[in-house]
């Protein structure tokens, strides 16, 4: 077994319960329509460009109000009532990373897609990030998991050896990506699993 000296957490899915549907099932009343808003208009890969920085709330959501008229106020929800999608903490997974960081075995960052534009709500809500020697987001490096460059780059500013450290994702594609560059993983599915498998690392 490979020796841990380093955990890299991501945060959505991980550490913060984010949906868009936390917002959304407040402002439509069919949830078919809503899946349809969230699959062809405010969809997974447009929200993933702003987290890449390649797309900002003041070019985006006009644009998108002018080729989904119908949909003006629901498209303006996504910037003006965005805190509403994150629904708070995954208490959980925020135990252990408060355990891990009191057993003072590992060092602790994180690496996370998130948009530059609402990453400070992040900041302001989540006391845990504070338990991070450091923390990469994407929109401010204008580079997204699972591009190999953002790996290389927090390897570099972080100085963590991949084969040393522990990455945690709840995306299959970002984990694959690091397995291939020699991360250690952890496929992230819930709390009891990550802590069991910790605990198999000797790490609790």
């Amino acid at each position: 077994m490979r020796t841990i000296e380093t955990v890299l957490f991501d945060l959505g899915g991980v550490l913060a319960d984010w949906d868009p549907r936390y917002l959304y099932r407040k402002i439509f009343s069919d949830e078919a329509e809503m899946e349809r808003f969230l699959s062809e208009v405010c969809h997974p890969h447009w929200n993933h460009l702003h987290d890449q920085g390649a797309l900002s709330f003041a070019g985006s959501i006009p644009d998108l109000q002018h080729r989904h008229p119908h949909y003006h106020d629901q498209i303006d929800a996504w910037q003006t009532r965005w805190p509403e999608m994150l629904k708070g903490p995954i208490a959980g997974t925020v135990k252990i990373l408060e355990d891990l960081k009191a057993r003072q075995k590992v060092r602790l960052y994180a690496l996370t897609n998130w948009s530059h534009e609402t990453w400070p709500h992040a900041i302001e809500r989540f006391e845990f990030l504070n338990h991070f020697e450091g923390i990469l987001v994407s929109g401010q490096e204008k580079l997204a998991k699972p591009d190999p460059r953002i790996f290389e780059l927090v390897c570099a500013r972080f100085r963590l050896n991949p084969r040393e450290t522990l990455f945690i994702d709840d995306n299959e594609r970002n984990i694959q990506q690091a397995r291939e560059m020699g991360f250690i993983t952890h496929w992230f599915r819930d709390p009891v699993k990550l802590q069991r498998e910790l605990i198999e690392y000797r790490l609790f």
